[in-house]
């Protein structure tokens, strides 16, 4: 069961409801490019029924970023309820370098198409470099963009995966390597080299499809609000 003493943390939904909510008090974005982002969040909902809700904070009220984009996803009910197809982009652009938060936050109905890996490599690759830059509108269409393509399960995660690969097993490969140099030079056992082989796991990849979804209405139509969507654990975030 969902805490109401946490929820109660989280701001209360916007009224009228809005996609992009800047609840910061810090200009994120000028009201011509918020404006562009909503009417962005709004052409995205109308072509495919995903909700993508982007909130701008600047305090997560002594809590995680991770735990604080689900309770808004929650509280607020992001996504319709029959496909739990709702996505939060948590931004807390305060603070000094490393403390600013980015966290993106996945229903359960999209955590199939849009998994873990994925929303790593969107907010790495896609979203950092211009949060980073300080270019904010940027960095929210590139998201828009690129969540848009893994929904559809056309977004390419595989340089995120082999970074991954790397980052997993950089000791063993430094390891192998130093054993390597060792033989070459001829140091151990007289020049030869004998011990038991290594047998390492074989790293899986995979591609990520997803399902399509007809909203059952056309762009230009506004925003309804949010439709009854729930929130587990899927997604991922980080600080720059």
């Amino acid at each position: 069961m969902i805490s109401f003493s946490v929820l109660s943390q989280v701001p209360e939904k916007p009224n009228p409801p809005k996609l992009f909510n800047d609840l910061s008090g810090t200009n994120f974005l000028d009201a011509s490019s918020a404006s562009q982002i909503e009417q962005r969040l709004e052409d995205f909902y109308h072509q495919t029924s995903n909700q993508i809700c982007v909130v701008i904070v600047d305090d997560l009220k002594g809590m995680d970023a991770s735990q604080f984009a689900f309770d808004i996803g929650n509280k607020w009910a992001v996504g319709s309820e029959k496909f739990n197809n709702g996505i939060v982009i948590l931004i807390k652009p305060t603070g000094g370098q490393g403390e600013r938060d980015l966290f993106i936050a996945v229903g359960y109905g999209l955590e199939g198409a849009i998994p873990d890996l994925a929303t790593k490599s969107i907010r790495e690759n896609e979203m950092m470099p211009y949060l980073k830059n300080g270019d904010y509108y940027s960095a929210i269409v590139a998201a828009i963009d690129a969540l848009e393509k893994a929904s559809k399960g056309e977004y390419d995660v595989k340089v995120d995966r082999a970074k991954n690969f790397f980052e997993k097993y950089k000791v063993l490969l430094a390891i192998l390597f130093v054993i390597l140099i060792w033989i070459i030079s001829g140091r151990g056992n007289n020049g030869n080299y004998s011990g038991r082989g290594y047998s390492g796991g074989m790293f899986r990849g995979g591609s990520y499809g997803g399902g399509s979804f007809s909203g059952g209405r056309s762009s230009g139509g506004g925003f309804g609000g949010f439709g009854g969507g729930s929130f587990g654990g899927g997604g991922s975030g980080g600080k720059w």
